[in-house]
C-alpha cells in the first residue's frame, strides 16, 4: 500500500497554524480560546434556528 503524500492545502493550512500559535506567549493562546469559545455557540444557535425554519 503506497501512501498518499498529496494532502489538502487546508490541513497543511490549519497545521501550520496550530504550530504557531504554540510559539506565541500564553496571554495570545488564552485570547483565542475565548474567542473560539465564543463564536462557536453563536454558530450552533445559528444552525439551529435553520434547522427549525425547515421543519
Amino acid at each position: 500500500m503506497t501512501e498518499n503524500k498529496a494532502r489538502s492545502p487546508w490541513l497543511e493550512g490549519a497545521k501550520a497554524m496550530s504550530e504557531e500559535l504554540k510559539n506565541q506567549p500564553p496571554e495570545v493562546q488564552l485570547e483565542i480560546r475565548r474567542l473560539s469559545r465564543k463564536t462557536y455557540p453563536e454558530t450552533w444557535q445559528a444552525i439551529r434556528e435553520k434547522e427549525g425554519e425547515q421543519k
